[in-house]
């Protein structure tokens, strides 16, 4: 049975369960699309020689473990396209618990400290606009975030005294207060907020808790919306799919991109991109959204073939605005892993 072509390269909008890994999600889709397809497994070269890389799946964004909602996996050749999925805006749900914190900002930490209420909702609705726009925050320590190449949470849990990460710029686009719950010593607060890649929603329950006078800590956290992208599209149950039912769920690569502009190429065209040919200058009439001009430089753009198969990413270079090559798209994904070892 042949490999569809989304599963040598494809995108897959999952509606990730709460209690599992961002990680653990990947890995079930990547194991079970190997599992359907065998061909797709590394096999040894004959006459010997190094193992080849085995078939690739990743995401761009990850999830906690607490949070259920939009989780953007890309597989096979996809995984060469996550960076251009990341810095898409998002929007989020969450329940946010106030008088009550906790070490990592979430239902899943100890409670490190107890703060009485504010008097009512209107208390929090009232500190709301601080936190719209371009606003400095100072993210969770457990978090996946880095110091000296470890991650910041493998160093909380470690015992040792570790230093708040310092802040950091982020766009809240929007943040309102949907629902209000009261209790004599807790108080249940529903956000929907869009923001910019980078934003901590713990972070910000946290902030707005100690702006409305008490403490606070997220309880339940959704993904809604990644760019273009929405979980009322996604795939629920992933973890009970097999490999099957999560190819016939695949998007096209094309699919990956809808945000970027098109630029449509001849079969002659499309080939010499593939063999790492530049696109051309000549080309940019056909780029949607044509004209453009030197403020368009670094302008990022998808190259499609006559099939309206992606090929490449193109960008326009940010010194000169000539057209250049950001990223090429193999055939497929064994082609995917022979680049993979020609660019070590």
């Amino acid at each position: 049975m042949s490999v569809p072509a989304a599963v040598h390269g494809g995108l897959l909008l999952v509606d990730k369960p709460a209690g599992v890994t961002s990680f653990a999600v990947v890995d079930h889709v990547r194991r079970e699309l190997v599992r359907a397809h065998p061909e797709l497994a590394p096999r040894r070269r004959r006459g010997g020689g190094p193992r080849p890389p085995r078939y690739k799946c990743g995401h761009a964004g990850t999830l906690d473990p607490l949070a259920t909602g939009l989780l953007l996996v890309l597989v096979g050749k996809g995984s060469r396209l996550s960076h251009f999925l990341l810095g898409l805006d998002k929007s989020y749900a969450a329940t946010v618990r106030l008088g009550v914190a906790t070490d990592s900002l979430d239902a899943d930490g100890e409670v490190t400290a107890t703060a009485p209420l504010p008097a009512g909702p209107e208390a929090v609705a009232a500190v709301l606009d601080r936190f719209r726009g371009e606003i400095d925050q100072v993210p969770p320590l457990v978090s996946a975030l880095k110091r000296d190449g470890q991650p910041l949470y493998k160093l909380a849990r470690s015992g040792k005294d570790v230093p708040a990460p310092a802040a950091r710029p982020v766009r809240i686009a929007s943040l309102a207060l949907t629902a209000a719950r009261w209790g004599a010593d807790t108080a249940d607060i529903d956000l929907h907020v869009a923001c910019g890649s980078g934003t901590y929603i713990r972070s910000l329950a946290r902030d707005v808790a100690e702006a409305a006078g008490t403490l606070g800590h997220v309880t339940a956290l959704r993904r809604l919306t990644i760019g273009p992208f929405d979980v009322a599209d996604a795939v629920a149950g992933v973890m009970d799919l097999d490999g099957a039912a999560l190819a016939s769920r695949l998007r096209p690569l094309e699919a990956a991109l809808p945000h970027l502009p098109r630029l449509a190429v001849a079969a002659d065209e499309a080939a010499r991109i593939r063999l790492g040919g530049q696109p051309e200058s000549a080309w940019l009439p056909r780029l949607d959204g044509a004209p453009y001009d030197a403020g368009d430089k670094g302008r990022l753009f998808r190259i499609c073939g006559p099939d309206g198969g992606l090929v490449a990413v193109g960008c326009l270079d940010e010194e000169t605005g000539a057209p250049r090559l950001a990223v090429g798209i193999p055939a497929n994904a064994a082609d995917d892993a022979d680049a993979d070892r020609t660019e070590r």
